[in-house]
């Protein structure tokens, strides 16, 4: 009965030990996890970025023209009719050179009235019309361009319109000068590396842009070549500038 006794009065003493302990456990953990996260670190990876451009220059094989006609008569209907005559013996005449009726497409027509002030009186009235009608012509053979503006001028295209010179293959060039761009970029890649004493593998990220710039756009004056006499129109169409850029990153 003394040792039960005993044991019984020790009871609240257990009691309290084992809750100061495990309070004591709860408390420290913070602690440990702090103290662990101060001495394990996780390294940070190391990168460099580089980039290259790529250039490939093109002789364009194909070409762009606006061909314009522009009539004028003080009954609207009538400019219209005159209008369309003319622009139907110009698309008559190019394509018994070759272009296809795919290749010809209507880029502006409107109508607009003439005005006529009178400072007498502060009024304005309609005095006539003017129609305007332009189709933009591919020419798939690049060599016909001056023969296509000839005759379009001979047909009756009478207004100011521009030229412009393209690539039909560009992703060829485009891929050329890519392929130049990310030899560029791996080169200087290699060459901070070396001198940083460290080795660089595969990139880890890479990005590219790029494009051509055309290289020839300008107004072409039909009014200097309106007769059949005239020497053939001479075209130039110069060389187009393709270029590719790339972007690489780089872990060492």
């Amino acid at each position: 009965m003394p040792a039960l006794k005993i044991f019984r009065n020790r009871i609240p003493l257990i009691v309290l030990t084992a809750v100061l302990l495990l309070v004591f456990c709860v408390s420290a953990q913070p602690f440990k996890a702090y103290a662990e996260g101060e001495v394990v670190q996780i390294p940070t990876k190391r990168t460099m970025s580089v980039s290259g451009q790529g250039v490939v220059y093109a002789s364009p094989d194909i070409a762009y023209i606006t061909l314009g006609i522009i009539t004028e008569n003080a009954d609207a209907k009538v400019a219209q009719q005159e209008n369309a005559d003319i622009m139907s013996k110009v698309i008559d005449s190019i394509k018994a050179e070759g272009i296809k009726a795919q290749d010809i497409q209507t880029e502006r027509y409107y109508i607009s009235p003439k005005y006529s002030y009178d400072k007498d009186t502060g009024e304005s009235r309609i005095v006539g019309y003017t129609v305007t009608n332009s189709i933009r012509v591919t020419i798939r053979d690049i060599k016909k361009t001056g023969t296509i503006i000839d005759l379009a001028a001979d047909s009756g295209v009478n207004i100011t319109t521009s030229i412009s010179f393209g690539l039909s293959d560009y992703e060829k060039y485009y891929n050329e000068a890519l392929k130049a761009a990310v030899e560029k970029a791996k080169k200087r890649a290699q060459t901070i590396a070396g001198a940083l004493g460290v080795t660089v593998d595969v990139p880890v990220s890479v990005s590219e842009s790029g494009g051509y710039e055309p290289i020839y756009s300008y107004n072409y004056d039909y009014s200097f070549n309106m007769k059949a006499e005239a020497a053939p129109t001479p075209i130039e169409s110069g060389t187009i500038t393709v270029r590719a850029n790339v972007y690489m990153t780089y872990e060492y």
